[in-house]
C-alpha cells in the first residue's frame, strides 16, 4: 500500500515546510491601529457630549415604545375587564332593561361632578330611551357616602333603585340620614323592607361585588364611564356623551 506509506513518511517527516505555519510566520499584525477600551470609552463620551440631541432621540424612542406596548397591554386588559362587566346581570339600572346601548358610571352620591354628569346623563337618556345607564357603586368620600351607597344598593332589592338613585342627586336631597329615610317614605319606598335588606347577607355580598368591579379598573376618582369600548375618567358633557354613542353604536 504505497498511499498509506506516503502518508506515514509525510507525518514523520519534521523538517518538511508548514504552509500555515509559515504563512503567520511572515505576517506583521500591527496592533497600534486598534483602539484601546480608554480610547473607545473617550470617543463614545465625547460623540456624546458633542452629540445631544442623538442621545436625547435614542431615550425618546425608546419611552416611546415603552409608552406604546404599556398602552397595548392596558388596552387589552380593559378590553377584557368590559367583557367580564357585560357578563354580569345588573339590577341598578336607569333606562331601557333590554337596551343595546350601555353605559356604566362609576359612582359617589356626595361627588359634585357625579351630580352634574348625572343631569346631563338624564338629558341624553329623554332624548334616546334605548340607553340603558347601569350604575356601579364607588363610595370614595366618607363615611355618609358609603351609608347612601349601601341606601341605593338595598333600596334595589324592592325594585326602587331608580327613584332612590335620582332622589340622591336632585336638590331636593337632605342631609341627614333621617330626613333622607322620610323623604324615601314620601317616594314609596318600604323602610321595614329596607331595614331588612340593609342587614343581610345579600347586600353584603352585593357590596363586595361592587367593589371587585372597581378595583379591576382601578379607578381613583368619580364619575368615572364606560360607554362601549371607552373608558372615560372623569365629568363629560351631553354632547359629549352623544359623540362616543355615536362611534360606539352606530
Amino acid at each position: 500500500m504505497k498511499f498509506f506509506k506516503d502518508i506515514e513518511i509525510l507525518k514523520n517527516n519534521k523538517e518538511l515546510p508548514n504552509p500555515i505555519s509559515e504563512s503567520l510566520e511572515q505576517t506583521d499584525i500591527d496592533l497600534s491601529i486598534f483602539l484601546k477600551k480608554d480610547e473607545i470609552n473617550k470617543s463614545i463620551k465625547d460623540f456624546i457630549t458633542e452629540n445631544p440631541d442623538f442621545l436625547l432621540d435614542i431615550l425618546r424612542e425608546y419611552q416611546n415604545k415603552q409608552n406604546q406596548l404599556e398602552q397595548e397591554k392596558i388596552n387589552k386588559e380593559n378590553s377584557t375587564n368590559i367583557e367580564k362587566l357585560n357578563s354580569l346581570n345588573q339590577t341598578m339600572f336607569i333606562g331601557d332593561e333590554f337596551a343595546n346601548k350601555i353605559i356604566y358610571e362609576f359612582v359617589d352620591y356626595n361627588c359634585g361632578y357625579c351630580q352634574k354628569f348625572h343631569n346631563e346623563i338624564v338629558d341624553v337618556i329623554t332624548k334616546d330611551p334605548s340607553i340603558k345607564l347601569i350604575i356601579i357603586q364607588m363610595p370614595i368620600l366618607g363615611k355618609m357616602s358609603d351609608e347612601l351607597s349601601k341606601l341605593a344598593l338595598a333600596s334595589s332589592f324592592q325594585g326602587k333603585f331608580e327613584e332612590v338613585h335620582n332622589y340622591l342627586y336632585s336638590s331636593n336631597r337632605r342631609s341627614s340620614m333621617e330626613d333622607i329615610l322620610s323623604d324615601l317614605f314620601l317616594i314609596d319606598v318600604d323602610l321595614k323592607q329596607l331595614e331588612i335588606d340593609l342587614a343581610s347577607e345579600a347586600l353584603l355580598e352585593l357590596v363586595a361585588q361592587q367593589q371587585e368591579i372597581v378595583n379591576i379598573f382601578k379607578f381613583t376618582g368619580t364619575p368615572a364611564i364606560i360607554i362601549g369600548s371607552k373608558i372615560i375618567p372623569g365629568f363629560i358633557k351631553s354632547e359629549q356623551i352623544d359623540e362616543i354613542l355615536e362611534e360606539e353604536f352606530s
